[in-house]
């Protein structure tokens, strides 16, 4: 297959194993605004949702942080600040990683929040 082998020279390239897969992202591809937030106090030790305006392919609910993310903080005061002051984010997040708190939605792990102006 062209695609595996492209993969396998990319990863090669990269100082990576063959058997390395690239992780397939989703993002809604331009800034949106945070319209529903949620901390929860007990649940996951402390898990963080959020909805934007815009969905996203496979994170059709949102987004989510475990407590113990390494950027929890710096992610939630983003989002909670961007919410706040009515600043558009961008977010993407890992589909294949879904929020385990809602087994009928589809929130999608973040890897990362950024505000636009």
């Amino acid at each position: 297959m062209k695609n595996s082998s492209t993969l396998s020279v990319l990863a090669a390239l990269c100082g990576l194993s063959p058997g390395f897969a690239l992780a397939a992202l989703s993002s809604p591809g331009l800034p949106v605004n945070v319209v529903q937030s949620y901390a929860y106090a007990t649940y996951g030790g402390g898990d963080f949702v959020f909805s934007t305006s815009q969905q996203s392919a496979g994170c059709e609910s949102g987004w989510y942080l475990k407590a113990t993310d390494p950027g929890y903080k710096a992610v939630v005061a983003t989002v909670l600040s961007a919410q706040a002051a009515g600043l558009q984010v961008t977010v993407t997040g890992d589909p294949n990683d879904l929020w385990p708190g809602s087994p009928s939605g589809h929130f999608c792990r973040v890897q990362y929040v950024g505000t636009a102006s």
